[in-house]
């Protein structure tokens, strides 16, 4: 039976993002003591990579007290924290509560109580802002579309429109009572059985398979698929 790996065979990499994140929890919970609430890893794609922050206030004071921490932690992970206090991530459910399904799924817990658990969201507020978000998105992509003269950046388009649509794809599960799967092309798998739709051109954009011959039909496959989501998500009824 093989040991359990001690620190001294992790990675070099693994050992310095430990070491980062013990020192955010260390200088968070020295400035702030007993105001902290939590820290949360989070993240879309199956990669928790981004960080929440919560609070019990967030007074002025309270940001020159994390402006310091926060500034040297981005600087190390290029990642920029998210603050909330506990009562305004309660508060926001019916506000944006596809960028807290973005923060539920998946999530991982790095410092004292896990505040994402006890967030509740309602399925009228998620369609209501899954519907904003698809109408944008395809606006958004029709007037690059148009705008966009190199191919290369019609790619670009392609490549960053799959993760901005991620948490609208939590949303429209979440609608169904089915818990989001971590990894990607089951995900794309279980949107596809629960609204009859082809989720294909992620897959392709996912797998980086864009070739510049393709690119307006894929184009093409990504706002017939936003169209078609469209039109579902506005007949929907609670």
């Amino acid at each position: 039976m093989e040991d359990f790996p001690v620190e001294e065979d992790f990675p070099d990499h693994f050992k310095v993002e430990v070491k980062m994140y013990e020192n955010l929890i260390n200088e968070c919970k020295e400035k702030l003591e007993d105001n902290l609430v939590s820290i949360i890893k989070y993240g879309t794609e199956g990669e928790p990579n981004n960080i929440l922050i919560v609070t019990k206030q967030l007074t002025f004071s309270d940001l020159n007290k994390l402006k310091p921490i926060i500034l040297s932690f981005s600087k190390k992970s290029k990642v920029v924290p998210i603050l909330f206090t506990e009562s305004g991530l309660k508060d926001s459910n019916d506000v944006f509560p596809l960028e807290i399904l973005d923060m539920i799924y998946p999530h991982e817990l790095l410092y004292g109580i896990d505040v994402l658990n006890n967030v509740k969201l309602d399925k009228k507020h998620v369609r209501t802002q899954i519907e904003f978000e698809l109408r944008s998105k395809l606006i958004h992509l029709r007037e690059n579309y148009i705008g966009i003269k190199r191919p290369k950046d019609l790619k670009l388009l392609l490549k960053s429109a799959v993760p901005t649509l991620m948490p609208l794809l939590y949303g429209l599960l979440f609608m169904k009572d089915i818990k989001p799967a971590s990894d990607l092309f089951p995900l794309y798998s279980d949107v596809e059985k629960s609204y009859n739709v082809n989720m294909e051109i992620f897959r392709k954009i996912r797998e980086d398979t864009i070739k510049k011959q393709d690119l307006e039909t894929f184009i093409k496959e990504l706002i017939e698929l936003l169209e078609k989501l469209i039109s579902i998500v506005d007949k929907i009824e609670f």
